[in-house]
C-alpha cells in the first residue's frame, strides 16, 4: 500500500491510497460464487441458477461490497501507517482501478497541532466555602416550608395568607382565554399572580364575592394582554394561614430520618456539604477552563463542532422530554448550540494536549473516591460501585472526570491563583443561575 498526503488547507487533508495487487473483478466473481447457492430464481432449483444470471442480478451489489471492504480496511491501515487521528470521518472523493492496483482518494479534517498550552499570564480565582450551622438551620426552615399546611381562618386575609378563589376575567365585558380559574390558591405577596391582583385580596373573607380591576403591564408575557384593562369576578372560597410543622422527632421521620432532630441535622449537613463540594468544583473548574480558552486561540475543524452541536441539541430535547414537555412543536436549530459546541471541542483539544504532555492518568483510588461520592446518594452504595465497575462505558466517564480534575489541579500548580471565600447560598445560587 502506497500513501500520499496533501495539505488542502490548515486543517483539511487529502490522502491518496494505492492498494497494490487487488483484482476487484476476480474478488467480485468469487463473491458471486459464494452467494450462488442461496439465490432463488423462478425456473431453477436452489443453487442451480447460472452464474451469468447471478452476476446480472447481484453483480453490482457484490462489486460495491468488495470495493467497500477494500476501502474500509485500507483506510484503517493508512491512518495507522501515517499516524493520523482524523477529526471527522473521511469523505471518499475518487476511486479508480489502474491495472492490478486500486486507487482511492479521501478528504478529512484534523485537529490543530499544538506545541504547548499557553499558561503565561493567567490568574485564576479559586473559591472556597463551608456549610455553617446557620446554613443548616435555614435548610431546616426550607424543609418546614415544603411540608407546611394551611389552617383555615375566619378573619379577613392579610399579607402572606393563602386565599383560595374562583375567578373569571374579562376585557370590555368579554371573557378572555386563560383568564379563569377554580380553587386557585393565591399566597398574598409571593408573586404567583400580578402584584396588583394579590394586593386587592387583602381584606377579603371566606364566602365573599368581589371584583378586581387591573391593567396588565406592558411587558406582560402574553402579548395580546399587554396594556389591557381587565376585570376579574372573584369568589373567595377560603382564607388560611401557614402552619409549619414543629422541629421534633415526628418532623424528622416525615423527612425520612430516624433518630430525631439531631440525626436530621446531621443528614441535612452531609447532603449540603456534598452539594456544595460539587458546585464549588464545577464553578472553579469553569473558571480554569475559561482562563485557558481565553489564553489559547485555536483554529478548529468544523466536523467535530457540528457533531457536538447536534449532540447537545438532542441532549436538550431529551431533557425536555424527561420533564414531560412535547418537543415536536418546538423549533430547534443546531446553530443555537454551535457556540457551546465550539467551546467543548476547543477544551477537548487543550485538555488532551495537557494530558498527553504531562502523562496525566486516572488512578484507581481517585476513581473509587469519585464513585463513593455518587454512591453516597443511594441506599446501597455497593450496587453503585458494581454498576460502574461492570459497565466499561460508564466507568470511562468517571475516569474522564478524574482526569479533568487532575488537569485542573495541574493548572493550579502552574498559574497564579487567588483565593476567595464565599458562602453556601451564594455558591448554590450561582450554580443554579
Amino acid at each position: 500500500m502506497q500513501v500520499t498526503v496533501e495539505n488542502v488547507s490548515e486543517l483539511n487533508r487529502r490522502m491518496t491510497v494505492t492498494v497494490e495487487d487487488v483484482n476487484i473483478e476476480q474478488a467480485t466473481q468469487e463473491r458471486l460464487k459464494a452467494i450462488r447457492p442461496s439465490i432463488k430464481m423462478a425456473g431453477f432449483r436452489p443453487g442451480k441458477v447460472p452464474l451469468s444470471m447471478v452476476a446480472r442480478t447481484h453483480g453490482s451489489a457484490a462489486r460495491r461490497e468488495i470495493i467497500d471492504a477494500v476501502v474500509q480496511q485500507n483506510i484503517r491501515e493508512a491512518f495507522t501507517q501515517e499516524n493520523v487521528n482524523p477529526a471527522s470521518p473521511p469523505n471518499i472523493v475518487e476511486m479508480k482501478e489502474d491495472g492490478g492496483n486500486f486507487i482511492f482518494a479521501m478528504e478529512y479534517e484534523v485537529f490543530p497541532e499544538l506545541d504547548s498550552v499557553k499558561l503565561d499570564g493567567i490568574t485564576v480565582e479559586k473559591v472556597t466555602a463551608e456549610v455553617t450551622d446557620e446554613d443548616v438551620d435555614k435548610m431546616l426552615e426550607t424543609l418546614r416550608e415544603q411540608r407546611m399546611s394551611w389552617e383555615p381562618l375566619k378573619r379577613a386575609a392579610k399579607e402572606e395568607d393563602g386565599v383560595t378563589i374562583d375567578f373569571v376575567g374579562s376585557i370590555d365585558g368579554v371573557e378572555f382565554p386563560g383568564g379563569s380559574g377554580q380553587d386557585v390558591l393565591v399566597e398574598i405577596g409571593n408573586g404567583s399572580m400580578l402584584p396588583e391582583f394579590e394586593q386587592q385580596l387583602v381584606g377579603v373573607k371566606a364566602g365573599q364575592e368581589t371584583t378586581i380591576e387591573l391593567t396588565f403591564p406592558e411587558d406582560y408575557r402574553a402579548e395580546h394582554l399587554r396594556g389591557k384593562q381587565a376585570s376579574f369576578a372573584i369568589t373567595v372560597k377560603s382564607v388560611a394561614k401557614k402552619k409549619l410543622p414543629k422541629l421534633d422527632k415526628e418532623f424528622a421521620e416525615m423527612c425520612g430520618v430516624d433518630g430525631g432532630i439531631a440525626a436530621l441535622k446531621k443528614e441535612v449537613r452531609a447532603n449540603m456539604e456534598r452539594e456544595l463540594r460539587t458546585a464549588l468544583k464545577a464553578s472553579n473548574k469553569r473558571k480554569v477552563m475559561d482562563a485557558i480558552l481565553s489564553n489559547n486561540e485555536l483554529t478548529l475543524p468544523e466536523g467535530p463542532i457540528q457533531r457536538e452541536a447536534e449532540f447537545l441539541m438532542e441532549q436538550g430535547k431529551n431533557n425536555l422530554r424527561q420533564q414531560g414537555v412535547n418537543v415536536e412543536g418546538i423549533p430547534f436549530e443546531v446553530e443555537a448550540f454551535k457556540d457551546n459546541a465550539r467551546r467543548r471541542v476547543a477544551l477537548s483539544v487543550l485538555i488532551g494536549k495537557l494530558v498527553s504532555d504531562n502523562k496525566i492518568t486516572p488512578d484507581e483510588a481517585s476513581v473509587k473516591a469519585e464513585i463513593d461520592i455518587i454512591a453516597a446518594n443511594y441506599e446501597d452504595p455497593e450496587d453503585v460501585h458494581n454498576y460502574y465497575n461492570n459497565n466499561q462505558e460508564r466507568l470511562a466517564e468517571i475516569q474522564m472526570m478524574v482526569v479533568e480534575d487532575k488537569v485542573v489541579e495541574w493548572i493550579y500548580d502552574h498559574v497564579k491563583v487567588t483565593e476567595s471565600t464565599s458562602n453556601f447560598s451564594e455558591v448554590m445560587n450561582s450554580a443554579a443561575a
